[in-house]
């Protein structure tokens, strides 16, 4: 199946923004840029529009594109810029690393608004934003904790986890009845229970049980919900974890490259974002899922966030 990828980067050297290919069967075509944004290191879809975070002169926020690679609004209300944004009921949520904030905002004829924003603490190391039920989960890297809102925004609870591990990014099962949390800081896999919050299961992320060489980054599951993969940036590595049963790790794959800060899985493939090396690299997925031979890269520069439209 042909689909278009859209790559977000930091533009601290040759980067100017957001960059698009077009990916069928293993194939990669030559990137272009779709749109000259600074600092777009994460993006949503938005409809048949994206969102990326943005740098503006003096402030950071979000910027609304359309399909041609036009900036339709752009918003800025918050210094430094957040490393997050997904959209959940129509409504965008951004998680800030630096100022350690949760913000909800709104489209409304392709304008931002501005719904609330709360403040967890200065340097928590918020990094991602999860749903389940009415609840909103945010891993706080710095506090070693996912603390948990209500859909007021609210502080009802948390998830505690060993001190030095770093929490960063998760991914539920579909009936959301499992959801595997990955930390930075220690290269750990946990698979907690949704009902009661509770960390069931770990296990290492790194071969020889090796620990706290710190980078781990981004985390997906397959369709069949068979095999989780997992970016370790400082180990240049993507795990292969079998979690049909109890979470095993059965494979340690070279990236293809420098800092694999983000991968996405798609027919039958890994495209990995080495943002060092300045490349995507694209994998086969094999039917015991692992991660085969290399079957295409190109130049992306400063690649850290890959979607597929």
């Amino acid at each position: 199946m042909k689909m278009k990828i859209y790559a977000g980067t930091y533009t601290v050297k040759d980067s100017k923004g957001i960059y698009r290919f077009e990916f069928e069967d293993g194939n990669l075509s030559d990137p272009e840029l779709f749109c000259a944004v600074r600092s777009s290191k994460y993006l949503c879809s938005y409809g048949d529009k994206i969102i990326t975070i943005c740098d503006g002169e003096e402030k950071s926020g979000l910027s609304l594109i359309d399909e041609k690679g036009t900036v339709l609004d752009t918003l800025l209300f918050e210094k430094p810029s957040s490393c997050y944004v997904t959209v959940h009921d129509d409504l965008i949520y951004t998680a800030n690393y630096h100022a350690g904030t949760l913000s909800r905002l709104r489209i409304r004829e392709d304008k931002f608004e501005l719904l609330k924003s709360v403040s967890i603490r200065d340097k928590a190391g918020c990094h991602q934003v999860l749903f389940h039920e009415d609840k909103i989960l945010v891993p706080a890297l710095f506090l070693d904790k996912v603390l948990i809102f209500n859909e007021d925004l609210d502080r009802i609870g948390e998830i505690a986890f060993p001190e030095g591990s770093g929490p960063r990014h998760g991914i539920f099962n579909k009936d959301h009845t499992r959801l595997y949390l990955v930390s930075e800081l220690s290269n750990e896999l946990f698979l907690i229970d949704p009902e009661t919050m509770e960390i069931i299961d770990s296990i290492g992320l790194l071969e020889n049980g090796e620990k706290h060489v710190e980078g781990t980054a981004a985390v997906r599951l397959d369709q069949k919900e068979s095999f989780l993969y997992v970016s370790t940036r400082g180990k240049n590595v993507l795990s292969v974890i079998d979690v049909r049963e109890k979470p095993k790790l059965i494979q340690n794959a070279d990236c293809g490259g420098d800092h694999p800060r983000d991968f996405i899985l798609t027919d039958n493939c890994l495209l990995c974002a080495d943002r060092f090396s300045d490349e995507v690299v694209c994998f086969r997925i094999e039917e015991d899922g692992l991660i085969g031979e290399e079957c295409g890269r190109i130049g992306v520069p400063e690649a850290v966030c890959l979607i597929g439209a």
